[in-house]
């Protein structure tokens, strides 16, 4: 079994986070400028830049968690690639502009992956 799945949510993960501080790089001069504390609540930008960066931090994690199961060759539930194809499709169907189609490399190959034969592949229960 390749490493790759982990890899490539890494690797979004990663572009997602970069992209989040440079684009909002002014609202989160602004919240660094105010002492960060109580910076966000009601202000729609700062509440998107916040939960933009979060979310590529989930997606880095989840990433290498995944990368860390391939390593040990261990297979993922299914619930995860259906799940991760869910939100993807409706990311997409959302917001058609964005990197969203992106994840449906890693959506399909994590499905793909739990169909395939079990050969030399640990079962993560």
């Amino acid at each position: 079994m390749k490493r790759w799945i982990g890899r490539t949510l890494v690797a979004i993960g990663v572009l997602h986070t970069v992209f989040g501080v440079v684009v909002f790089s002014p609202v989160w001069a602004a919240l660094f400028h105010e002492g960060v504390w109580n910076t966000v609540n009601q202000q729609p930008l700062r509440e998107a830049a916040y939960w933009f960066l979060y979310f590529g931090f989930v997606v880095l994690l989840l990433g290498a968690l995944v990368d860390w199961c391939e390593a040990q060759q261990r297979r993922l539930p299914a619930f995860l690639g259906w799940g991760l194809l869910a939100m993807t499709l409706g990311g997409v169907v959302v917001m058609p502009a964005s990197g969203m189609w992106l994840a449906l490399i890693p959506a399909i190959g994590l499905i793909r992956q739990q169909a395939a034969p079990a050969t030399k592949v640990k079962v993560l229960a």
